[in-house]
């Protein structure tokens, strides 16, 4: 077996052991943080690719023949659960910022990386691509009013811009897809490991430009900093839970969990693009303290989802 080959396959099947290894890269890389922001949206398509190369197909186009159950999972993701959180950080007394960040991640559609960590956690990697999908593409209609709403804040999203943005990651991502697939014709299953292990690399440069100026912060701030840490491992835990239960009555125990883990990891990026110029400073740290959540949760989970599973 190529070398190379030998230790994507190993990276892919040790994926969530070594997902943490990736904050220390962002870390390591301070100096190319900003340089590398750039490389953001290629990643992000990358990633998508990737997740829809090894993904099983069947059970895909079922969905897309049933597409209700996506579409009102993704409402309730952007809909009940920032409704529901909202009261709990408003009343514990938590840093302004802290509350606001809190809420509007809340209102943040799913991250483009949630379908390939799906994958490694052995959840229904085709129902979280879905909701993805569209919760990405109703934000911009979901976002804006609960904002001002909830938080008085008026943000201005083009529908339309976004919606764009979006559906060009999904051709490209969906284009590379194809190709992968019809490269290793019927020898897809043998290779995943190996496409796991591709994920694990990008997702490891993508932590470079996500953790940008967090050194600094932690440098200035450490109390804070780990507050906001805390507080972020604690919303995407509640969002977690929240559409978990609510789901568990009407879905097997694998959809709903995957519901869970989609409306936990939201696309905080997102926010830094639509925050009005008087938004608090402590909501962009609270978009880089996020990050932690995001790359250790896969870990953390890993051992819960396997026994509810087998359970």
């Amino acid at each position: 077996m190529n070398p190379v080959v030998h230790v994507l396959r190993r990276m892919g099947g040790r994926a969530t052991t070594i997902l943490p290894l990736a904050l220390g890269v962002g870390l390591l890389f301070q100096d190319v943080a900003a340089a590398a922001r750039p490389l953001l949206w290629p990643l992000a398509v990358v990633l998508l690719m990737l997740a829809l190369a090894r993904m099983d197909w069947a059970r895909v186009s079922y969905l897309l023949r049933r597409p209700g159950l996506a579409i009102l999972l993704s409402l309730a993701s952007l809909i009940v659960v920032p409704l529901a959180v909202w009261p709990v950080w408003q009343t514990l007394g938590l840093w302004p910022g802290l509350v606001t960040a809190l809420c509007l991640s809340a209102m943040a559609p799913g991250t483009i990386s949630a379908p390939t960590t799906a994958g490694f956690l052995r959840l229904d990697s085709s129902l979280a691509v879905l909701m993805t999908l569209f919760s990405n593409f109703l934000v911009p209609f979901t976002l804006p009013p609960l904002a001002l709403w909830l938080l008085g804040f008026e943000l201005h999203i083009s529908a339309v811009e976004l919606s764009l943005r979006l559906a060009l990651i999904v051709v490209l991502a969906a284009l590379g897809a194809w190709a992968i697939r019809r490269a290793l014709a019927g020898r897809l299953v043998e290779h995943v490991p190996t496409l796991d292990g591709l994920s694990v690399i990008v997702l490891m440069i993508f932590a470079i430009p996500l953790m940008d100026g967090v050194v600094a912060r932690a440098i200035a701030e450490p109390v804070k900093l780990a507050g906001f840490i805390a507080g972020a491992f604690a919303g995407m835990v509640l969002c977690n839970l929240i559409l978990t239960a609510g789901c568990l009555p009407f879905l097997s125990g694998r959809e709903a969990l995957t519901a869970g883990y989609c409306s936990g990891g939201r696309h905080n990026a997102l926010l830094m693009a639509v925050l009005p110029a008087s938004a608090d400073p402590d909501v962009f740290l609270f978009i880089a303290a996020v990050q932690f959540p995001l790359y250790l949760m896969p870990t953390l989970l890993e051992p819960v989802y396997r026994r509810l599973l087998r359970g």
